[in-house]
Formats: structure tokens, C-alpha cells, sequence
């Protein structure tokens, strides 16, 4: 959007912010992904149609994988979001790689963990790792890594077994 650029710089005197470098096509596309991931999705009955238009997003989602209706995935990087075979995400849960003055940040989720309904993950400043075969308990509050085997619970979460 080399116009924009010449817009801000020349005529507003101000330096160009970081979506005047957007091409158009991308510009029109951000708004469709984004209705795409939080409203059809999410209220998609079929477990792996659900599966399907996720990767179509940019996901990176393995082998026999369950997320649960009304799950909501952080669209500004899709690519930060891995998830890998066996993991049961359950319903309700929620995916964030950014936050207010923190760069995207990744999350991810190894072979076999267990998800609860209602969980919301946060990547943080540094991202987060999600065990091999853990298991977040119902609405708890991911905000830190939890290692292999672990049973995470709580607001924040406590680590109770490992």
C-alpha cells in the first residue's frame, strides 16, 4: 500500500502505522478471516468440518483432534497456534497469542493433552507448552507452561500432579 504510506508521511506528517504496509488483498481478507473463525466455526456442528476449516485458516492441527463447539482461536497469527495428534480440546475454550504491548506468541499444544470446558490459554510474553498428556482442569486460567504428565486446575493454574 505504497499510496497510504505517501498518505501518512507526506500529508498527515506522521510516521505510517504497521497496516499501511498491508497490501489490499489482505486488508479485505483480515475481516472475513476473522467473522470466519469467531462466528461460522465455532457453531459448526461437525467435529472435523470444524477441523477442516481451521487448517483452512492456517492452523496447524494434527491427526485425531476434537475442539469442542464455541472454541474461539486467536486469528492474528495462526500460524502460533500448534496442535498436535490425540489432544482433546473441549468446549468453550479460549486461545489468545497477543495481548496489549506483547508480541504474538505461541502456544502449543503436545500429543494427548487433555483440555477442560471453558479453559482460557494465554501465551504471554514468552508463549506457553502445553505437556505431553496433560490435563487442564474445567475452567482454569492457562497462563504458564505445564510439563508432561501434569494435572494443571485452578485461577491461575496450580500444578497438582506431575
Amino acid at each position: 500500500m505504497y499510496l497510504a504510506e505517501k498518505f501518512y508521511k507526506h500529508i498527515l506528517k506522521t510516521p505510517a502505522p504497521y497496516y499501511a504496509k498491508y497490501s489490499l488483498l489482505l486488508i479485505l481478507w483480515k475481516p472475513i478471516r476473522k467473522f470466519i473463525n469467531v462466528v461460522v466455526i465455532p457453531n459448526i456442528p461437525l467435529n472435523n468440518l470444524r477441523i477442516i476449516f481451521y487448517r483452512l485458516l492456517g492452523f496447524k492441527i494434527g491427526k485425531n483432534v476434537f475442539i469442542g463447539m464455541k472454541c474461539y482461536m486467536d486469528d492474528v497469527a495462526v500460524n502460533m497456534t500448534v496442535i498436535e495428534d490425540n489432544v482433546t480440546i473441549s468446549y468453550g475454550c479460549y486461545f489468545a497469542c497477543h495481548g496489549k504491548g506483547q508480541t504474538h506468541t505461541p502456544i502449543l499444544i503436545k500429543e494427548g493433552t487433555y483440555i477442560g470446558m471453558r479453559c482460557n490459554i494465554l501465551s504471554g510474553r514468552k508463549g506457553i507448552t502445553l505437556g505431553e498428556n496433560s490435563i487442564i482442569g474445567a475452567g482454569s486460567l492457562v497462563n504458564k507452561s505445564v510439563a508432561k504428565d501434569a494435572i494443571a486446575i485452578g485461577i491461575p493454574i496450580k500444578i497438582k500432579k506431575s
